[in-house]
């Protein structure tokens, strides 16, 4: 088994060095015979031009990344997965030949795909697959990868009037993963396993809903929510009171009486203004 490792490295190294020579080869003619291109212009070059007929994958930080490699005759051969950054043998076969753990190898009917686990920012680039036949067949893979975060559409400031219901949406935004948990929280503490039945928190596939019914004052603050695979965003709660009715208008609006209270004070004030107008009884009959 060593020995066939040993092989299969060779014959990889081998198509590698031919391979980067036939694109330097190509490139020196574009530029003319009198042109000089220094050796890490050189590996450059070379990647754009086998990047440009590679398949192109998105993946984001800390999520999987899934790199096909689909082979004609996929038993004919040993195949192997390099990075073409800096030329590491990554997997032989199903074995793993990198030091890294993230690096798998998923296999199928037709399909030797390349897994990377928790992706970071420095896996992008290309991706190169081979089987050792003659001749050798090669795939190219670039890989993309996106950094996700998380919004809450109205923010940062938002006001709502005490007694009604608030509905905050968290949405991922540049993901290619729905997350595994949302977390929800007010003023730094987590509310999504609260005893507050007026609070519920429903998980959706691109992000998290909080509802808070019947809002009272002290739901007002900073909500935040937090993605397990994006960043956090937050948004200020401001609640607005309710103006409460003065202690004489609590047995109803004196500003609104009725037409039967209006004619009512009407009659009363013809009458008392009328009144003085008219003599008394005494001085009009004399005794």
């Amino acid at each position: 088994m060593r020995i066939a490792l040993i092989l299969v490295t060779l014959v990889f190294e081998i198509n590698l060095y031919f391979t980067e020579s036939e694109a330097m080869q190509q490139q020196k003619k574009t530029n003319g015979d009198n042109a000089i291109v220094r050796t890490d212009d050189n590996n450059k070059l070379a990647d754009e031009e086998l990047g440009a007929r590679a398949r192109q994958v998105v993946a984001q930080k800390g999520g999987t990344a899934t790199l096909p490699c689909k082979f004609s005759e996929p038993g004919a051969g040993i195949v192997t997965w390099v990075r073409r950054r800096d030329r590491q043998l990554l997997t032989v076969g199903t074995a793993t030949h990198s030091v890294d753990n993230r690096f798998m190898i998923r296999v199928s009917s037709s399909d030797w795909a390349l897994v990377i686990r928790r992706v970071t920012l420095d896996d992008a680039g290309l991706y190169e697959c081979q089987i050792a036949t003659y001749p050798v067949e090669q795939h190219f893979v670039r890989l993309a990868v996106t950094e996700a975060y998380s919004v809450i559409p109205g923010g940062p400031d938002l006001h709502v009037k005490q007694g009604s219901s608030l509905k905050l949406e968290c949405h991922l935004m540049a993901a290619t993963e729905p997350p595994n948990f949302v977390f929800w929280y007010q003023e730094g503490r987590m509310i999504n396993y609260d005893a507050d039945p007026r609070v519920s928190v429903e998980l959706t596939q691109n992000g998290s809903i909080l509802k808070v019914e019947k809002i009272k004052i002290t739901h007002g603050g900073n909500y935040t929510c937090s993605p397990s695979n994006a960043k956090s965003s937050s948004v200020n709660i401001h609640v607005i009171e309710e103006e409460e009715k003065p202690a004489a208008m609590h047995g109803g609006d004196r500003r609104n009486p009725s037409p039967a209270i209006l004619a009512s004070n009407f009659l009363a004030s013809l009458l008392a203004a009328v009144s003085w107008r008219i003599p008394a009884f005494s001085s009009l009959y004399p005794t």
